[in-house]
Order: structure tokens, then C-alpha cells, then sequence
């Protein structure tokens, strides 16, 4: 009875000794962590954060820029093509509101996308987009062609003034010398028309519209979250944007997240559009997409050309089809 006894109280007073230790141990990390510094807890939360720091964060304290006015002929047919539509407030937030917005669908080409450029306005006339569109012409060619195939109201030539660098008027093959420049023309295309107030909504023309509704599509998406400021396609799930559809709205985020944008195009000879807003959007704003400023659309209603035949999607499910 005493030798059980005797290893019972060694049993608690072990415990207690653990115990005891535990509780010291705690309360002397968290004594050095009220008398730490604040540049030491700025040090270590830094140090054990997860997050590679970057170089272009979104910054409040950014200020936009300082553009004229366009030139009146090119302010004459933004003003003739924007769609003003309400964005209906979300059924999801109580606190959202209707929101009238003027919105702009865009293209930028040269002369040699011109046979893309007719194919993709038939598309929008057979799923009912209406009349209002707006291509920016890298060149006159585009001017004179799409005029003489009565599109005169719906093409405009691009101010001298707007461009960084000459822009070749052919068609310019993927990777090219002269692909490059032109990607960096769409840039700063919707830069400018940010600029203006205008909610743009981008598409190459290499693009065909299979749907009726996918305006409405892209401003719910908008509407649903109250942080949303983009909208973009995907070229790979869940990975990365594609360029080439999306629909920005125009605010200190979309300008911000451009100027950040043409900064990183203007300094490189190699990057396409897609690589830099890919790269700029990874630096700017967090992974999780729920606290990002932009949504990606479904892939299985936008899908790339690559991913539209690989995985053999029914034409009846998809809203557009990518090139």
C-alpha cells in the first residue's frame, strides 16, 4: 500500500513540475514579445511571413495621372459606341447600390487583322451585342476598310500621342518583333479610356461571341462582389489571366494596376502584354481571390482556343471561344 502510495505522489508532483514549466515558458516568450521593438516584431513578422515580398505592391498613396482630352474625332466615336447600361445592385450585399455605367467595347488592330476584325463583328451581330463597338486603328488601312464595309462610325485612329513606341501595320505573327508593340497598344488604349470615366470592356478579335448575354455576364460578376474592379478570361485554370477578354471598371485600382502595367512593357523588349499583367497582378494584389480586386471567368464558359478542342467542349456550353 505505501509503495503504491509513494509512486502516486511521484506521479503528481511530476506533473506538477510540467506544468509548472509550460506556464513559464509561455509567459517568457510572450514577456520578450510586449517588451520587443517595434522594428524587432516588424523584423520577425517579416521574417516568418510566407509571402515573397515584391517591388510593386498597390499603393494608396499612388496618384493617377494627368491626361488631355482626346481629340475631338475620336472623343466624337467613344461617345457614339459607349452602352450605358445600370449594374444592378447584388442580391448577396445589402449594401450595394445600382450604378449607371458607360461602358465601351473595344478592339485595337493593324491592317493585317483585318479578316479576324470582320469575322468577329459578324459574330457580335448573330448574338445580338448590337451596333455599338469601338476598334482603335493601329493604322489608316483599318480606317478605310472597315469605313468602306460601313463600320465608319464604329472605327477610330489612334491618336499620334498615345503611342511609346511605331507600330508595324501587317499582321504580326505570335512572339514577333513587331506582336509586342501592338499588345503594348491595347495597354495603353484602355489606360486612356479609363481615363475618361469608361468601363471597358476589352476583347482581341480573334475572338468569337457564341452567346447573347455575355455582357450581363461580366457585370454581375462585377456586382456580386462589392471589391471587384476587373474582370478576366483565363489561359490557364485558375493560374493565370488571358489579356484578350476582360472588363475593367475605372477606378484608383484599374489605373493604378495599368500605369504599374505599361511601366513593366515600356521596360522590356521581350514580354508580351499577357506575361507583364500576369506578373503585375501577382505583385500587386493577394492570392486569395476572395480579397483581390478581380475575378476570373469560368473557363468552361471562356475558353482558349487551346483549351476549347483539347477538351472537347460542347459549342452549346461555351459564351465565346478564344483563338
Amino acid at each position: 500500500m505505501l509503495k503504491f502510495i509513494s509512486k502516486r505522489y511521484i506521479y503528481y508532483v511530476m506533473t506538477l513540475v510540467v506544468c509548472l514549466l509550460l506556464m513559464g515558458g509561455t509567459f517568457y516568450s510572450t514577456r520578450l514579445k510586449l517588451l520587443a521593438t517595434p522594428k524587432e516584431i516588424a523584423f520577425n513578422t517579416a521574417l516568418n511571413s510566407t509571402q515573397k515580398p515584391t517591388n510593386a505592391t498597390f499603393s494608396s498613396h499612388w496618384k493617377p495621372k494627368k491626361y488631355d482630352p482626346p481629340p475631338p474625332e475620336t472623343m466624337i466615336a467613344i461617345v457614339n459606341n459607349v452602352i450605358t447600361e445600370k449594374e444592378e445592385p447584388s442580391k448577396l450585399n445589402s449594401f450595394s447600390k445600382a450604378q449607371e455605367k458607360k461602358i465601351l467595347l473595344v478592339a485595337v488592330v493593324n491592317s493585317g487583322m483585318i479578316d479576324y476584325t470582320l469575322n468577329w463583328i459578324k459574330s457580335l451581330r448573330l448574338t445580338g451585342q448590337g451596333d455599338k463597338f469601338l476598334v482603335f486603328a493601329i493604322d489608316q488601312g483599318v480606317v478605310d476598310e472597315l469605313t468602306l464595309r460601313g463600320y465608319g462610325r464604329q472605327v477610330t485612329l489612334i491618336p499620334n500621342d498615345w503611342f511609346h513606341v511605331p507600330l508595324a501595320s501587317g499582321m504580326a505573327l505570335w512572339k514577333s518583333n513587331n506582336y509586342r508593340p501592338i499588345t503594348h497598344a491595347k495597354s495603353l488604349v484602355v489606360e486612356r479610356l479609363l481615363y475618361l470615366g469608361i468601363t471597358v470592356w476589352f476583347t482581341d478579335v480573334d475572338i468569337v461571341f457564341l452567346s447573347p448575354f455575355i455582357r450581363q455576364t461580366l457585370l454581375t460578376q462585377m456586382a456580386q462582389r462589392p471589391n471587384t474592379h476587373m474582370v478576366f478570361s483565363q489561359e490557364v485554370d485558375q493560374s493565370s489571366i488571358n489579356s484578350g477578354f476582360y472588363m475593367m471598371k475605372p477606378s484608383k485600382i484599374t489605373k493604378q494596376f495599368m500605369d504599374r502595367t505599361i511601366q513593366e512593357q515600356d521596360a522590356t523588349e521581350t514580354l508580351t502584354q499577357q506575361r507583364v499583367m500576369n506578373s503585375v497582378l501577382r505583385q500587386m494584389f493577394p492570392r486569395d481571390l476572395t480579397k483581390s480586386p478581380y475575378r476570373l471567368l469560368d473557363l468552361l464558359l471562356f475558353p482558349n482556343g487551346n483549351y476549347y478542342f483539347r477538351m472537347g467542349l460542347p459549342k452549346k456550353l461555351v459564351a465565346f471561344l478564344s483563338m
